[in-house]
């Protein structure tokens, strides 16, 4: 299965139109997810590991982009993660399906679509995001326009070059940094930080070109776009019912 993956990202874009034309050849590029919580006792130290790794990724200009995606199976133990998400539990679960794990557990991180791990574990997201970034991508985007105007719908119109037939384009709104005072729950009487957490995400089916919107949010005061190209195939979705740690 292909599992290509294209990214653009453009920050702190709050009002206004930008249009980008991405390089050719398309370059190399490394997606990380996350699958967290806040009530996970676990989880800081997966949050701090992705943290850490987009600072480093900033300051060395590797093109590593990561994605905090707040699961909602812990919200029942004793803390409700405030910007956790039904359909991001169902998203890590299509994910233990495709790469035939016996259940989803946090934290967990997803290299590329294809490799996943312990969210906290230094060694496999170095040898990851190696890997990743010497793979040359076969598709990727030959235009985008991002659109944001007074507090209405972002909208993102886009034309795909390549070979991207039976793929999924998935794009992702995310906040820059979270901060959240635990109050009960495994991390009672802490105070977190996550950092590009996912507030909205979109996916469809791979096509020539089209145009996808966002839902008008003013929670968001600075964004940071993220458009990623992933799956030849389409991933079955499975509910989670008991949340699993390592």
């Amino acid at each position: 299965m292909k599992k290509a993956i294209l990214l653009l990202v453009i920050t702190g874009l709050l009002f206004g139109v930008a249009a980008f034309k991405p390089k050719q050849p398309f370059q190399p590029i490394a997606v990380i997810e996350l699958f967290t919580s806040q009530g996970c006792s676990s989880c800081p130290a997966a949050d701090k590991l992705l943290a850490q790794t987009i600072m480093e990724a900033k300051k060395d200009g590797r093109k590593i982009f990561a994605l905090s995606f707040h699961v909602d199976y812990w919200n029942r133990l004793g803390w409700a993660d405030p910007i956790s998400a039904k359909e991001y539990s169902q998203r890590q679960g299509a994910y233990a399906t495709q790469l035939k794990l016996s259940s989803a557990y946090t934290p967990q991180m997803v290299v590329n679509g294809s490799r996943e791990f312990v969210g906290s574990d230094k060694h496999d997201l170095k040898d990851a995001l190696n890997k990743s970034l010497n793979a040359m991508p076969v598709e990727g985007f030959k235009l985008l326009a991002v659109s944001v105007k007074n507090n209405a719908q972002p909208k993102v119109k886009f034309l795909l070059d390549g070979t991207y037939a039976g793929c999924k384009i998935n794009f992702a709104l995310v906040s820059l940094s979270e901060t959240t005072a635990i109050k009960r729950g495994e991390n009672g009487g802490l105070t977190l930080t996550n950092e590009n957490v996912v507030r909205q995400f979109v996916s469809i089916p791979a096509i020539a070109e089209g145009e996808i919107s966002f839902k008008a949010s003013q929670c968001l005061q600075a964004i940071t776009w993220l458009l990623l190209l992933t799956f030849s195939k389409p991933i079955r979705l499975k509910l989670l019912v008991l949340p699993r740690r390592r």
